[in-house]
């Protein structure tokens, strides 16, 4: 891994871990242009995760700068063009990501979010339209080959005007349900933060939201293929419709499930609520979304416990807690304005 002189040089340098020479170097441009891939792969992969994170922390703590406007621009825009990948963009994703937290000691002129600079820096050819819905909103989308896009609450889609490309590509965080329209030359994918879902034309459901312990992936009609991605091992399931496939984004778990149809088609349609073997804990954030509230958990253990349910008639809130109430050891109670759940 990375330029054999690059690394003696900065492993024989004294005062620093390995880890932070690399990626003080990597900030600072010292190193050859051989170095850059290799460097955005390890930097977005799990190995040593803790220890980045921890030294990039360090590093905002440590610069100090009073940047102008054109300052902060030109940095924010020398740091986009450095992490800036042209053969891996699911990786460039993640690394705009992880990276901006040291640029922004140096950027905090702009008001610019890491996905956003990503789908800016993807193609200077396309135009790309960001469209996000609050709690409680849903949107559709229409895109220019006649796809339609469903954004449940909380969700946020980044997409191009035109598709000009051999791919079709849209960049989702959150929950969606869209119907795709087929192109047999020109495959559909929507990619989303440890998934991509690769199709040609089909209807599907997709829950990726970045707060979410999993991803969750339920197909109506057609055939895709979900792949996952920044994982320890990757791995790549061909879904059928009726198939339900779920990825645990803490232990890289993928598993998959067939039901019936009519179960999850109304719902998925309409932003209802479908929880599948779901967590509370990510149950109980889908709610805060739906319904502009706080809940809390009041015992961790509680938030590991599993539900199946579906609510297909635009339930209250407070009837959903109860249903769940009924089905499981957790009850409900309200206290000033929160919702606190709890072990009955």
């Amino acid at each position: 891994m990375f330029d054999l002189l690059f690394v003696s040089y900065i492993y024989n340098r004294k005062g620093m871990s390995k880890i932070k020479k690399l990626i003080n170097y990597y900030l600072l441009h010292q190193y050859p242009d051989s170095v850059r891939q290799e460097f955005a792969d390890w930097f977005v992969s799990e190995q040593d995760f803790e220890q980045k994170d921890t030294l990039l922390c360090q590093e905002w703590e440590d610069i100090d700068v009073q940047p102008n406007k054109l300052q902060s621009r030109r940095s924010y825009e020398a740091v986009m063009s450095r992490i800036h990948n042209k053969e891996n963009k699911a990786h460039r994703m993640a690394l705009v990501s992880q990276m901006l937290r040291v640029a922004v000691v140096v950027v905090v002129a702009l008001a610019v979010t890491a996905i956003v600079g990503m789908a800016v820096n993807r193609s200077p050819r396309l135009e790309w339209k960001e469209v996000y819905t609050q709690r409680g909103e849903s949107r559709t989308v229409e895109l220019e080959d006649g796809s339609t896009i469903r954004l449940a609450p909380g969700s946020r889609l980044i997409y191009p005007t035109a598709f000009t490309e051999d791919v079709r590509r849209v960049y989702l965080s959150g929950e969606a349900f869209a119907d795709i329209a087929k192109d047999e030359t020109r495959r559909f994918v929507v990619a989303a933060e440890q998934v991509d879902v690769v199709v040609h034309g089909t209807q599907f459901n997709i829950r990726a939201y970045d707060s979410n312990s999993e991803v969750e992936v339920m197909l109506l009609e057609g055939s895709v293929d979900m792949q996952t991605k920044n994982m320890r091992q990757n791995r790549t399931m061909r879904m059928r419709p009726g198939d339900f496939v779920k990825l645990d984004k803490r232990s890289g778990r993928l598993t998959c499930e067939n039901i019936p149809k009519d179960m999850f088609e109304q719902n998925s349609r309409s932003c209802n609520l479908t929880f599948i073997n779901s967590r509370l804990g990510d149950i109980a954030v889908q709610l805060e979304r739906m319904f502009d509230v706080r809940i809390i958990i009041d015992q961790a253990s509680l938030a590991e416990e599993r539900y199946y349910s579906a609510f297909v008639n635009n339930e209250s809130l407070d009837r959903i807690l109860s249903t769940l109430e009924q089905n499981g050891k957790m009850s409900y109670r309200w206290n000033q304005g929160e919702i606190h759940l709890y072990i009955k």
